[in-house]
């Protein structure tokens, strides 16, 4: 056994410190370590050189660079920082490499005599290397599906600079032109890069499976509550069997999109064939709210306060049928006038059917019961429609209808009492990238009406009427963007008094010739009431700049006349009218504010005229 001492051995005492005295002293001596650390860092700044010119090279190199990024947390020493400059050399050399630059050379120096330290990279970035030769071959020495490839088909054109992204690229490429083919299933298994530095050049030799040519299989469907799956597999363009086609699958994306019944769409090839050459698809859907309800409203100087509100269902009937109640009032305080009895009503339902008895095409039932009172005329009537639209091609598209209108029309020259029975047609070519605010592309309309009058006072008749619209994006950002209307308009068979006022063509307003009164341009009565015409032009151009990225403003000029015969009088004067406007752009479309004035006002003209609605203005 050990004994332990029970005395003290005989020396100096020992000094005993109170225990708070000791708890401080550990503090100050954590509290100080810091310190001690932070004496000890070795604080630098550091210069990229030889890159004169090279603007988008330097910033490759900052943003890959471990000294630019660790500026603010400087290394504990010297040591720490010569290191974290040596590892640097590295991360440069392969960016540059990266972007062709085969024969760079670079130099690091780390200069620490002073405070804070200097580190200088000195880039000679030398030649940059091209692309040489480009193979793209099956593991047989084949050739792939579907023809040669050339460079330029995988984005890498002889003499084109070397990049490392411009090579990745390459392989999405091949996999999508392989695709296309229908090879849904094709692979890069290797990718041989040689850099020649005699030649400066770098030849790229990739070696890839196609797989099998694969067919559409199985489709299954998933995500459905409310909307029959009919409403889905109608919308597929494609059947059973058919050669795969990655096209296919995003038009069937958009298509089932544009139904309006889905918060999202997801379509998804199997990881393989199940069944021979044949793959599954699913398609995966999440349903929105099903009932919506909106309102809106304008206003003019000339027409007064206007409003709507609508409720509606998009899929009354499980097959993405939407229905649509809504109600308008206009016209309020129209001319100061404040009496209910002269504003505008109407009443009005709409259903519209998706696929009505083929893929595509829609048939749109709609029902008004109105009464109008703008200066040209009073108006009640019922309207029932019926219409059909095709779309011909993936820009163009047809409809054909009928109408059917019971109505009584007073204007300036006469009442009149109809059962009238109009047949529309219309053509439209749409390549706008846009519906509520485009930026590009064109919109070109035709629509021939002829109305036949089996009962009434008024003659048979057919109005005609083209429109086309342009927009040119003139910094590519869509913050500049000129755009141009035109429209011309003419009514056959019948004299100005044979046709119904509400029928006739009517120029002025906010959607017309700005800085005039709605229809307040063309021949009047003698009161000074429109009379209307038989033949309309207008022209339109605007500047819409972005201010911001919800705030615009539009200069634009207006230009128009309307004539009481068939075909226009062009010796007779144009009404034009300036202004200026603000566009407040939300998710559901821009918000328009237009201030206009007519050039060249007639007696009872307004000075000015003021808007606001909801849309661009075409």
């Amino acid at each position: 056994m050990i004994p332990f001492p029970t005395a003290r051995p005989a020396g100096p005492p020992i000094r005993r410190l109170p225990l708070l005295a000791l708890l401080a002293l550990s503090l100050l001596t954590v509290a100080a370590a810091p310190k001690a650390t932070m004496a000890q860092e070795t604080p630098y700044t550091v210069e990229l050189t030889g890159l004169e010119g090279a603007g988008e090279l330097r910033g490759l190199l900052e943003e890959v660079s471990r000294l630019v990024a660790l500026r603010d947390q400087p290394p504990p020493s010297p040591i720490g920082l010569r290191r974290r400059a040596e590892a640097d050399r590295d991360r440069l050399a392969a960016a540059l490499r990266s972007e062709g630059y085969f024969a760079a050379v670079l130099d690091i120096d780390v200069e620490t005599g002073a405070s804070p330290a200097t580190v200088t990279v000195r880039v000679r970035p030398g030649q940059r290397y091209t692309i040489g030769s480009v193979s793209a071959r099956a593991p047989s020495g084949e050739e792939l599906p579907g023809g040669a490839i050339t460079p330029g088909d995988l984005g890498l054109p002889a003499g084109s600079p070397a990049r490392g992204a411009a090579v990745l690229d390459a392989e999405d490429r091949l996999r999508a032109r392989l695709a296309a083919e229908g090879y849904a299933y094709a692979r890069v298994l290797d990718r041989k890069v040689l850099v020649d530095h005699a030649r400066q050049a770098m030849d790229i030799d990739f070696t890839v499976l196609p797989g099998p040519l694969v067919r559409f299989g199985e489709v299954s469907v998933s995500g459905l509550d409310t909307v029959g799956e009919l409403a889905v597999r109608r919308r597929l363009p494609w059947k059973r069997g058919d050669r795969y086609d990655p096209a296919l699958m995003d038009k069937a994306q958009e298509s089932l999109t544009e139904l309006g019944v889905f918060n999202s769409v997801r379509l998804a090839l199997g990881a393989e064939p199940t069944q021979g050459t044949e793959a599954p698809v699913s398609v995966v859907v999440r349903e929105q709210d099903m009932r919506f309800i909106g309102f809106g409203f304008d206003y003019s100087t000339s027409e007064g306060f206007g409003a709507n509100a609508y409720w509606g269902h998009r899929n009354l009937l499980g097959g993405a049928e939407r229905f649509r109640v809504g109600a308008e009032i206009s016209g309020i305080a129209r001319d100061a006038n404040l009496n209910p009895t002269d504003y505008d009503y109407n009443l009005n339902v709409l259903y519209r059917e998706p696929d009505f008895l083929s893929r595509g095409q829609s048939l749109s039932l709609s029902g008004e019961i109105l009464s109008e009172r703008p200066d040209a005329y009073r108006r009640d009537a019922i309207v029932l429609s019926a219409i059909v639209e095709r779309p011909l091609t993936d820009s163009l598209t047809g409809s054909l209808g009928v109408t059917f209108e019971q109505s009584r029309v007073e204007d300036g020259l006469r009442e009149t009492t109809n059962t009238l029975v109009g047949v529309p047609a219309a053509v439209t070519w749409d390549r706008s990238n846009d519906l509520l605010n485009p930026t590009s592309g064109f919109r070109l309309s035709a629509l021939v009406t002829p109305y036949v009058v089996p009962f009434g006072d008024s003659d048979n008749f057919t109005i005609s009427r083209l429109t086309g619209s342009s927009y040119w994006d003139l910094t590519g950002s869509g913050d500049y963007v000129a755009a141009g209307r035109i429209s011309y308009g003419s009514i056959f068979g019948s004299t100005l008094a044979g046709v119904p006022a509400d029928k006739r063509f009517y120029a002025g307003g906010g959607g017309s010739i700005r800085g005039y009164g709605y229809q307040e341009v063309g021949p009047k009565d003698p009161d000074g009431d429109p009379l209307g015409g038989k033949s309309l032009i207008e022209a339109s151009v605007e500047l819409r700049i972005k201010v911001t990225d919800s705030i615009g403003i539009v200069p634009f000029v207006d230009a128009g006349n309307v004539y009481d015969e068939t075909f226009p009088d062009f010796g007779e004067e144009l009404r034009w009218g300036a202004g200026i406007g603000a566009r407040y752009y939300t998710g559901i479309g821009p918000i328009r504010v237009d201030f206009a004035v007519p050039l060249n006002k007639q007696e009872g003209d307004s000075s000015f005229q003021f808007y606001v609605s909801i849309g661009q203005a075409f």
